[in-house]
């Protein structure tokens, strides 16, 4: 099995106590089985404090989380007392992998970062060379890919071929995604949009509040100074959605389920130029956090908006 990453993955590092959207707030930390068995023989202080704040819910065991919703263990400067006592090797896995998501093929897996953490979204926003991947882990095996998933990378390629094509609008770029994967968006109008999206699970009430932004008006006007940024979150939402899809109408709706989040992402930043004369790019990575985060961190959410697609 061989593990391929894209070419900026290796720039990530958790900014901790610098972040300003902790993922210690707001999310269960759920406890895998072997951070589990070390929690149970974990002395001294500490070890007493790991156990009282253990809670069973219906995903499995977890921290229970403050009544301002931080996890027990994050300290006033935003660090883990766990890992600054015991080490990272004492924090759940949960913990180790975020942002990280994973997709699987026939002979290899495919690794990436997830939008919801701040630093990943600057990271994966600002990138100004071209998006590949590279071979971050090999185990010496023998690649015997599939016809299926041939068929998907040489298709995949030819996406990320027209969306990095740079002498095109970005919007042109996207127009010629959506052809290419015979995709048909459904033609709602951005306040349709905004209800459907009120319509799901709410993570967060400022994203309720910001949603009321996404009106006719906001499809308009130009943001085209972040043209490579929109490229950028195209190119990621395309390679971390629309692996593993069951059949072409799948594949075509997960691609809509793409261009959503670049129509929705967009309208927020030319909503937030002509309130305040300007979209910044810190603007662009916080609107871009806020969908990742209450969208596509909810696997309900997800599949409400592909099965919208599929219709």
């Amino acid at each position: 099995m061989k593990t391929y990453a894209p070419n900026y993955y290796k720039d990530f590092r958790c900014i901790a106590g610098e972040c300003r959207h902790s993922c210690c707030i707001g999310w269960d930390v759920y406890i895998d089985n072997d951070t589990l068995c070390k929690y149970e023989k974990m002395g001294g202080k500490l070890g007493g404090l790991v156990r009282a704040h253990l809670c069973e819910k219906e995903d499995g065991i977890c921290f229970e989380m403050r009544e301002n919703g931080h996890c027990p263990f994050l300290n006033e400067r935003g660090l883990c007392d766990i890992i600054l006592e015991k080490g990272e090797d004492f924090i759940s896995e949960i913990c180790t992998e975020h942002p990280r998501f994973y997709n699987f093929f026939s002979d290899r897996e495919e690794v990436g970062l997830g939008l919801s953490c701040e630093e990943a979204a600057r990271i994966i926003l600002s990138q100004e060379e071209k998006f590949s991947l590279f071979l971050l882990d090999d185990d010496g095996g023998e690649e015997k890919t599939s016809q299926r998933d041939k068929k998907f990378f040489a298709w995949r390629e030819k996406i990320f071929e027209v969306l990095q094509d740079r002498k095109m609008p970005i919007d042109e770029r996207a127009r010629k995604m959506l052809a290419i994967a015979g995709a048909k968006f459904p033609q709602k109008s951005p306040r349709e949009w905004a209800d459907i999206l009120r319509g799901l699970e709410i993570m967060d009430p400022e994203w309720e509040k910001a949603l009321c932004a996404l009106c006719e008006p906001c499809f308009g006007g130009d943001v085209s100074e972040h043209d490579t940024a929109f490229e950028n979150l195209l190119i990621y939402f395309i390679y971390r959605h629309t692996a593993g899809a069951f059949d072409d109408t799948e594949l075509a709706a997960r691609v809509c389920f793409a261009y959503l989040g670049f129509r929705v992402i967009r309208a927020l930043c030319l909503a937030k130029k002509a309130s305040s004369g300007e979209c910044t790019f810190e603007d662009l990575c916080d609107f871009a956090r806020r969908y990742s985060a209450e969208i596509e961190y909810s696997p309900e959410n997800t599949g409400a908006l592909i099965e919208i697609m599929e219709v």
